[in-house]
């Protein structure tokens, strides 16, 4: 599946997974350590998504079979390359003045999925690995309760987090 894209657009697909992961957890606002847990969340959500075995079609397992790779080139690994990964996601939302501007920046980088997907795969390829990214992204959303007092009357998914699922499955065409 690789040899279908160039350097540029595979490297753009095997980031889509920590853009879905950013989007969900600049959604809310919600206190410093409850947005950690939410980023320890997601990235974790991935580095599991790299051992699934029962994913459908090629494009998806082959993704997450280059995410897998890149992980095994890092002298890091277990917890550390764990925590490596949250400090780059995080040093990379510290970036953007805003966390509209971060969730902005995941769109866009999603949009330009979308097109990579529309026009260098079939339909049925596209479309699994876009349901796989809402699917993670749903994860990510799921996996830190939000609102309520000390668990009463939380959510398992945000109003705002809802907000950004559906805006990540317009812009992937879902």
């Amino acid at each position: 599946m690789r040899e279908n894209f160039t350097a540029e657009e595979w490297s753009m697909l095997i980031q889509a997974p920590m853009q879905a992961v950013m989007g969900i957890c600049l959604a809310d606002r919600v206190d410093p350590v409850s947005f950690l847990q939410e980023v320890r969340s997601g990235v974790a959500l991935v580095s599991e998504e790299t051992r699934r075995t029962d994913l459908v079609g090629d494009l998806a397992p082959a993704l997450l079979s280059g995410i897998a790779e890149l992980d095994a080139a890092d002298p890091l690994g277990g917890e550390q390359l764990l925590l490596k990964k949250q400090f780059e996601l995080l040093g990379l939302i510290q970036t953007f003045k805003t966390s509209k501007e971060g969730r902005d920046y995941a769109i866009a980088h999603l949009q330009k999925v979308a097109v990579i997907l529309d026009t260098k795969v079939t339909g049925v390829q596209a479309s699994e690995l876009k349901q796989w990214l809402i699917s993670l992204a749903t994860k990510v959303a799921e996996a830190y309760r939000e609102g309520g007092i000390m668990g009463i009357g939380s959510s398992r998914i945000s109003d705002k987090e809802n907000d950004m699922l559906n805006k990540m499955s317009a812009v992937l065409g879902l």
